[in-house]
């Protein structure tokens, strides 16, 4: 397999995508003061029932029950350790189960949530810095990104980050609105605390209440939600 990718940071195709059609078609730049990094299983690629297969099968393989969606999706938590520890996986065992986790996810792909990269093409045109802040593991992200034609559509990519909140206060000054978009608790709960406007996307590894009780100003069940919500000035001040 090819590490020829970087892992974490700024892309190397930074600046103008050349797949976009407004690129130099003189499009007002009306979200040049926004940051918008977006979470990615579950947010960004439509994953759920990848992570329930992997996680299932850490369970089975353990000689504890299989979960259904709906279990998954009360109980996913973050860090997968505690998670593994909840389901009945002995302590001793949760960093083992937590790498053949990753392990499965690498082993196959998913597809994108509808309209990603209509969105993110959108969004750049528009003047916006994209990203992806990801606690997952750096090679499953990069697999998926390649996979989905989406690695030149991002400014920034952290993939693997051990500490999302400290990554995600390391990029809010780049600019001076900023908007996380996530599928997890954990997601708003970082977000919130450095500072962005958490967004939680429904239909991913948590339930839209969990996301709220997080702290998340608004669910939207649909990408195609978050220009209209963006275009809002007063959204976000």
């Amino acid at each position: 397999m090819s590490h020829d990718h970087p892992r974490h940071g700024d892309h190397p195709h930074d600046g103008d995508h050349p797949r976009n059609p407004y690129t130099g078609a003189g499009i007002e730049a009306t979200m040049g003061d926004l940051l918008v990094l977006f979470d990615w299983n579950g947010t960004i690629v439509a994953d759920a029932a990848r992570a329930r297969a992997a996680t299932n099968t850490v369970l089975t393989e353990r000689g504890l029950a299989a979960i259904s969606a709906e279990e998954f999706r009360r109980e996913f938590r973050l860090p997968l350790g505690v998670m593994f520890t909840t389901l009945g996986v002995p302590a001793g065992e949760a960093p083992s189960a937590e790498r053949q986790w990753n392990h499965l996810m690498a082993a196959s792909t998913s597809p994108a949530r509808a309209g990603a990269g209509p969105l993110l093409e959108t969004l750049r045109a528009r003047g916006a810095r994209v990203g992806v802040v990801s606690a997952a593991a750096a090679e499953t992200v990069w697999i998926d990104l390649k996979h989905l034609h989406l690695d030149d559509l991002l400014h920034t990519v952290d993939a693997g980050t051990v500490d999302k909140l400290a990554t995600l206060a390391s990029r809010r000054a780049e600019r001076t609105r900023a908007v996380y978009v996530g599928d997890t608790e954990y997601d708003m709960v970082c977000a919130v605390d450095a500072g962005y406007t958490a967004i939680g996307v429904s239909g991913g590894y948590c339930q839209p209440e969990r996301l709220f009780a997080a702290g998340a100003e608004i669910v939207i069940d649909q990408l195609s939600e978050l220009i209209p919500l963006l275009e809002i000035e007063t959204f976000h001040d």
